[in-house]
C-alpha cells in the first residue's frame, strides 16, 4: 500500500465515503464490538448497470478499472462472483490514508468540535440553551445534531441576536446586520430559525392556535420582534395621545389612526376618554364599529409585543376603564382572548362572543373543522368558556366576527 496520494475522480470517492459512512456508523468505529466486521458496498450503488445484460461494456470496463485502482492503492478488496465484482470492501487497516485522501475528518473529532460549540453558548438566552443543550444530548448519544456545523453556527447567531433585541428589525434588515446581505436570511435560514424557535421556545399557545402555516411564521417572528414589514397599532376613539416630547395627538372616534413601532416607544400616555376599551381581532370589523362609547384598538389575531406594551401603557394611565375584546365565535377566537389576558395582564371581558350571537346570526354560521373540535375540548378540559364551546360543539357552529359587526344594529 502506498501512502501517496493518488488522483481519484468523483465515483471513487463517491464509493470511498459510502464505505467510510457505513465504518463511522459501526461499533468497530466505536471500539465496542468484540468480533471483526466488515464494511461493504455493492457495485449497482455506483454504476446501476453494472451487472446487466444491457450494461455498456466500454462503461463496465472503466468502472472497473475505477474499482483496481482503489484496490491497488490498499483502499478496498473487491469480491467476483461468476466473472464480475459483486462487493467492494474497505480495508480498514488503511482508514486513515482514505480520511487523508478524501480531505475528510474522522466523526469523533467532528463530534468533539460540535459538542464543544454547543457547549459554549450554554447557560445563555433560553431557546439558545434549549437548542444547544439538545444538540449536546444528540451527539453523546451518537446521533447527529440537527444541523451541519457551518449552519449551527448561524443559527446561534440568529439566536444570540434575536434573543437580545428588544427593538422591531425588519427581516431584510436582519439580514444585512448578520450576514452583510438582505435576502441571505430569507433565502437560507428563516425556515431553520422558525423550525428552531417552534422546537425549543415558549410558543406553544401560537403553534396550537394559528392554524395558517404563514400566519404562523409571522407571529413566531414577531414575537421576537422581527417582521417582514413595519408594524403599526390601528386605534380610534376620542381622546388624547401624549409624547414625551411634549407634544399631543387629538383622537376622534370618527378618525382612525395608526402608529408604527418606533413611534410607539415616543408615547407618554394615552387618555382615553370612553368607559370601554375593545380590542378587536379583525379590521373589518375594526373599521365597521363605531360607537362613541367606545375606544377600539386593532390586534390583528395574535398580537405582537408593540401592542402588548401600548395596551399595558393605556391600561396603566387609565385605571378606570373596563376592557373588552371583540374576535370570532371559535375556539382559535378564545384562545386569542387567553393569549391576550395572559400577555397583557388586564382583565378582559369578551364582548358580542357569547351563545347569544350564535343563535341570533344562525343562519351566518358555519361548521367546525376537525381541528376547532380538537381546541373546543382543550377549552372545555381547561374549564374555559364552557358554555359558548358546549353550544358550538352541540350544534356543529362557529361564527366570523365580521357578520355581528356587519349585521349589528
Amino acid at each position: 500500500m502506498s501512502n501517496d496520494h493518488i488522483r481519484l475522480n468523483k465515483r471513487q470517492k463517491e464509493i470511498l465515503s459510502a464505505l467510510l459512512d457505513k465504518f463511522e456508523s459501526s461499533k468497530t468505529y466505536r471500539e465496542e464490538n468484540t468480533v471483526n466486521q466488515s464494511f461493504k458496498v455493492k457495485p449497482n450503488d455506483f454504476f446501476k448497470e453494472y451487472d446487466s445484460d444491457f450494461a455498456n461494456l466500454d462503461e463496465q470496463e472503466d468502472f472497473e478499472r475505477d474499482l483496481r485502482v482503489l484496490e491497488e492503492a490498499g483502499y478496498v478488496a473487491l469480491s467476483y462472483k461468476r466473472g464480475v465484482i459483486s462487493d467492494i470492501s474497505m480495508v480498514v487497516s488503511a482508514r486513515d490514508c482514505i480520511y487523508s485522501q478524501l480531505g475528510r475528518r474522522e466523526l469523533k473529532q467532528l463530534e468533539e468540535e460540535q459538542i464543544s460549540l454547543y457547549e459554549s453558548f450554554m447557560g445563555r438566552e433560553p431557546v439558545l440553551n434549549n437548542y444547544c443543550f439538545s444538540q449536546v444530548i444528540r451527539l453523546q448519544n451518537r446521533k447527529k445534531a440537527e444541523y451541519p456545523i457551518a449552519t449551527a453556527r448561524e443559527l446561534i447567531k440568529l439566536l444570540e441576536f434575536i434573543e437580545n433585541n428588544s427593538e422591531e428589525i425588519l427581516e431584510r434588515e436582519l439580514s444585512i446586520e448578520l450576514f452583510g446581505d438582505s435576502k441571505v436570511f430569507e433565502r437560507e435560514y428563516r425556515h431553520k430559525l422558525i423550525t428552531v424557535l417552534k422546537k425549543y421556545g415558549n410558543l406553544l399557545d401560537i403553534i396550537e392556535n394559528t392554524p395558517d402555516d404563514r400566519e404562523q411564521e409571522h407571529a413566531i417572528l414577531a414575537e421576537y420582534n422581527i417582521y417582514p414589514n413595519p408594524t403599526y397599532v390601528n386605534f380610534k376613539g376620542n381622546g388624547e395621545v401624549l409624547l414625551k416630547n411634549g407634544n399631543t395627538i387629538k383622537l376622534m372616534s370618527s378618525m382612525p389612526i395608526a402608529i408604527d413601532a418606533d413611534t410607539l416607544n415616543q408615547i407618554d400616555k394615552v387618555k382615553v376618554e370612553p368607559s370601554r376599551v375593545v380590542t378587536v381581532e379583525n379590521l373589518t370589523s375594526f373599521n365597521r364599529m363605531t360607537n362613541d362609547a367606545d375606544f377600539y384598538i386593532y390586534l390583528a389575531g395574535y398580537h405582537n409585543t408593540a401592542k402588548q406594551l401600548f395596551l399595558q401603557k393605556i391600561a396603566a394611565s387609565n385605571s378606570d376603564k373596563e376592557w373588552y375584546h371583540f374576535g370570532d365565535i371559535d375556539p382559535d377566537g378564545f384562545f386569542i382572548l387567553e393569549h391576550l389576558k395572559s400577555k397583557t395582564g388586564i382583565a378582559f371581558k369578551q364582548l358580542y362572543m357569547s351563545v347569544h350571537e350564535l343563535k341570533r346570526y344562525e343562519t351566518y354560521c358555519k361548521p367546525l373543522e376537525d381541528n376547532d373540535v380538537k381546541k373546543a375540548k382543550t377549552l372545555l378540559d381547561r374549564g374555559l368558556y364552557v358554555e359558548e364551546v358546549q353550544y358550538m360543539l352541540a350544534n356543529n357552529v362557529k361564527l366570523e366576527q365580521e357578520v355581528i359587526s356587519w349585521k349589528q344594529k
